[in-house]
């Protein structure tokens, strides 16, 4: 799988911290390689705290003293920045890149650097990666948090990598005839509460249409739509009990 040759380069990562919430984030994400350049006196205690379920991660951690150690068995290093400039104006958001660093990753390793939390990676540090990745964020206050930055950049990766495949809808759409069972029974209790009158009930029966229609509706949503409406309907009738339910697909 192509994540699995993805690595997270961290250049002189200063707070434990950050780098425990770096390690959960590629945990979420699919990520397991992280190399960190030259790291300050780390607290591994908090870190270790922030990886919570990561720790393996934090473990298998490689520590170098350079960024040109990190990137050595790389093809494709994307170095990020928040700062404008004459030789970083070719930067692309995580999302444009992430087709390139997918292809690349399919045959070899891959790297996304990340600089320090107060001022970033140097000039000299970019110009060892062959692209450099902006995040997208407010002028007002563009800095993102290290491990924000780690996390949308894997995100990224992770759903363009196709590997999340969503849970499924288990109850089929209802039928023609549930559904409209189902809107009379609505027009009956909306009639009995006085939230409309006989005159324009068919117009804001159209209105009651068009809500549900902004999505499917499957069977059992609309048995609860018609348990509700025959819970009301019961409620307001001096509390007769509610009728018999009808054989077939609309039952509750």
């Amino acid at each position: 799988m192509s994540l699995s040759n993805i690595r997270i380069v961290l250049v002189n990562p200063l707070y434990g911290g950050n780098v425990g919430s770096i390690c959960r984030a590629m945990a979420n994400m699919g990520l397991s390689d992280l190399v960190l350049v030259a790291p300050a006196n780390l607290d591994m205690d908090e870190a270790r705290m922030m990886a919570v379920a990561a720790k393996d991660i934090l473990e298998r951690r490689r520590v170098v003293g350079t960024l040109g150690e990190a990137l050595a068995d790389c093809g494709l290093a994307m170095g990020t920045t928040v700062r404008a400039g004459l030789y970083r104006a070719h930067v692309r958001t995580p999302r444009e890149w992430t087709p390139r660093i997918l292809e690349a990753a399919r045959t070899g390793k891959v790297a996304l650097v990340f600089g320090r939390e107060n001022s970033g990676l140097t000039n000299e540090e970019l110009a060892l990666c062959t692209n450099l990745i902006q995040v997208p964020s407010s002028p007002d206050y563009p800095s993102l948090n290290l491990a924000q930055a780690v996390m949308v950049c894997c995100y990224e990766l992770f759903v363009a990598e196709g590997t999340f495949v969503p849970p499924e809808e288990l109850s089929p759409e209802c039928a023609g005839a549930t559904r409209e069972h189902m809107f009379t029974m609505w027009r009956e209790m909306l009639l009995e509460i006085g939230f409309m009158n006989e005159q324009k009930a068919d117009h804001m029966m159209l209105g009651i249409r068009r809500i549900f229609g902004r999505n499917p509706l499957t069977d059992d949503d609309v048995r609860i739509m018609m348990g509700l409406a025959r819970q009301v309907l019961w409620k307001v009738r001096d509390g007769a009990p509610p009728p018999p339910d009808k054989p077939g697909p609309e039952s509750p």
